[in-house]
């Protein structure tokens, strides 16, 4: 089938021929109905996406998939690229900047190779959404270098000044925190115990008035931030690291019965209202994570092994997650008290999330690739790049 593609679409893909994208597009909806991306699963969606059920065999669908994938390198790079200007536009984010970024890395093993891609995702209306990524290869985290290299990246695609990066334990060193404010970059990360521990008491003077907690040591945080009187806040002082001033919190988990009772953080952030409450935002990369695997498609049943295919099928499926909270969003613009689950505690959360309300919308929403197409073409009409956006 070769169906036209409207300039909604084509507008985002000069550098591909028009039937690049159209194999693009044809994956990307296999892949939605399939829930998975082993192409031999996807394959067998690929007869009702195309129109030619029973005309054409699954093996042949199949190796059609896999001529999409054996693109060269820069070709599959261009794609990714043209992906992330459509999921941003998607969301609708032209004239305002994210407050946070969010940082963190999902692996598994395919055979003997490990699969690990550190990254990088922007917070849209509560939601972590992917925008840079990199495949190390490799066990073990990430290094100084090679998250170096990854900001490079992004920073080559997006104007991320002002930005809060939240990141947890493993994303820490001397180093790497002045890269982050070298980039123009704030941040907010999680400590393990006792780390910076010779930094909080060796630098006990007055740095700034604004931290009464100054002349503490580190078992002095920790008595005081037990106490109910910090609760909500934590106890801060501000240290100093390679010349660069940071603030150090200390803050009681409040969560009951937690294994570790308290919480540390390292900012480049003054406030430690600001950085407790920024923190747990955090979290969304890793629901992120699992939307893109277990609950939505199933990253991991990829059987690749080259770093850009498995960087291109990363973009396809932040690209239908994208999709999924565009349709989740618009959903939710009203809440209605139906919409939540509450519990004994008093808290309250979406009784369906935003991914899955979004997910099961954009079932309804297109059976084949002319349908998908229009799809598109109605939540792209109009929309342009945000101004933080230079993917392109």
């Amino acid at each position: 089938m070769s169906l036209p593609l409207p300039h909604e679409i084509t507008s985002f893909f000069d550098e591909q021929p028009a039937h690049v994208v159209r194999n693009l597009l044809v994956t990307a909806e296999g892949i939605y109905s399939a829930k998975s991306t082993n192409l031999n699963v996807v394959k067998d969606e690929l007869g009702n996406i195309l129109g030619d059920q029973g005309t054409t065999k699954p093996e042949s669908n199949y190796k059609r998939l896999l001529r999409f994938f054996q693109l060269g390198d820069e070709e599959k790079q261009s794609l990714t690229r043209s992906l992330l200007c459509v999921g941003v536009c998607v969301l609708g984010l032209k004239g305002r900047r994210p407050r946070y970024l969010t940082l963190d890395g999902t692996s598994w093993e395919l055979g003997t190779k490990k699969v690990h891609l550190p990254t990088l995702g922007v917070v849209v209306n509560g939601v972590s959404i992917p925008i840079c990524w990199e495949d190390l290869d490799k066990k073990g985290t990430s290094n100084c270098t090679e998250r170096k290299a990854l900001f490079d990246k992004a920073c080559q695609w997006y104007d991320l000044k002002g930005m809060v990066l939240l990141a947890d334990r493993e994303y820490i060193g001397e180093e790497w925190f002045r890269c982050l404010t070298g980039k123009g970059l704030q941040f907010v990360i999680r400590l393990k115990k006792k780390t910076y521990k010779e930094y909080v008491d060796g630098q006990r003077t007055g740095v700034d008035k604004a931290f009464k907690h100054q002349k503490w040591r580190y078992i002095g945080m920790e008595r005081g931030a037990k106490k109910q009187i910090y609760k909500n806040s934590g106890v801060a002082k501000q240290i100093r690291i390679l010349d660069e001033k940071y603030t150090f919190v200390v803050f009681k988990n409040p969560k009951k019965e937690a294994e570790e009772p308290l919480i540390y953080f390292i900012s480049s952030l003054r406030k430690k209202q600001k950085i407790v409450g920024a923190y747990p935002i955090r979290w969304k990369i890793e629901c992120c994570f699992r939307h893109l695997k277990s609950n939505g498609f199933n990253l991991e049943d990829l059987n690749f092994r080259a770093r850009e295919k498995i960087k291109l099928m990363m973009a396809i499926v932040s690209f239908l997650y994208v999709l999924c909270i565009q349709q989740g969003v618009l959903a939710y613009s009203e809440f209605k008290k139906s919409d939540f689950k509450k519990y004994r505690d008093g808290t309250a959360t979406l009784a369906v999330s935003i991914f899955r309300k979004g997910k099961s919308i954009m079932a309804g929403k297109f059976h084949n690739l002319k349908s998908f197409i229009k799809f598109l073409m109605s939540i792209l009409k109009g929309k342009n790049l945000p101004f933080w956006v230079h993917v392109q």
